[in-house]
């Protein structure tokens, strides 16, 4: 039976309007005057922090490298750090559907792009930290982040799996493309993020699942 690695953010976990609300409260202590807001706020915060600060930075007109948007990164990480669960929410059939998978022996793991601290306390507010054991990483767990293979891969050994044995579950194409690189087949979300904001279309899946309880009918009958 082959293992689950999950994304978090557009998989587990609606974060949008947390991480949206996190990117704005770091342009006010800024004085920027850039906002994000509406669909298009909505499509830039979702692909993190980062990207939010690429944003805010070339619609003020500050030029940047990459030592200062690092800098700029731990102030987006602490102004999230102060919402981190304000109106995220995990979707529906999450625990239910994580609490029949383990049920039937099938080992769990997670690999995001969220850093690891803020991605266990998320998790562990949530009710769903109980899930994930050893096989939790995050961006800065090894020094890399998707879409490099690398953490997909260290969240598969720490399962004592092979790739050919897991499935990586996510919604974006940076999910899609480190399981590409990882050589695991990938199960496309398309209730995520991704989807809903016209990022990506789960083209490379093996399977593309429309809720999170679908991944039971994935599983059923399998020895």
């Amino acid at each position: 039976m082959k293992a689950l690695v999950f994304d978090l953010d557009g998989t587990l976990v609606d974060t949008k309007y947390d991480m949206l609300d996190a990117g704005n409260l770091v342009f006010k202590s800024q004085g920027w005057a850039t906002r994000l807001k509406g669909f298009r706020g909505l499509q830039i915060a979702i692909q993190g922090g980062r990207a939010i600060l690429r944003h805010g930075l070339q619609e003020e007109g500050i030029t940047f490298n990459d030592n200062s948007l690092k800098e700029y990164y731990n102030v987006y990480l602490n102004n999230y750090n102060k919402i981190l669960d304000n109106s995220s929410r995990s979707y529906d059939g999450v625990f239910d559907t994580l609490s029949n998978l383990r049920s039937m022996g099938v080992k769990l793991g997670l690999c995001t792009n969220k850093p690891e601290k803020h991605a266990r306390e998320l998790l562990k507010r949530l009710q769903l930290i109980e899930f994930f054991g050893d096989s939790f990483i995050g961006s800065d767990t090894v020094g890399v982040a998707k879409p490099d293979p690398k953490p997909l891969l260290e969240a598969i050994y720490r399962l004592n799996k092979k790739p050919e044995d897991v499935f990586f579950v996510g919604d974006t194409n940076t999910d899609a493309d480190a399981a590409k690189n990882a050589k695991v087949d990938f199960i496309f979300c398309q209730y995520g993020h991704g989807r809903i904001y016209k990022l990506a279309k789960g083209e490379s899946a093996a399977f593309k699942i429309e809720t999170f309880s679908d991944l039971n009918n994935i599983y059923e009958d399998k020895p």
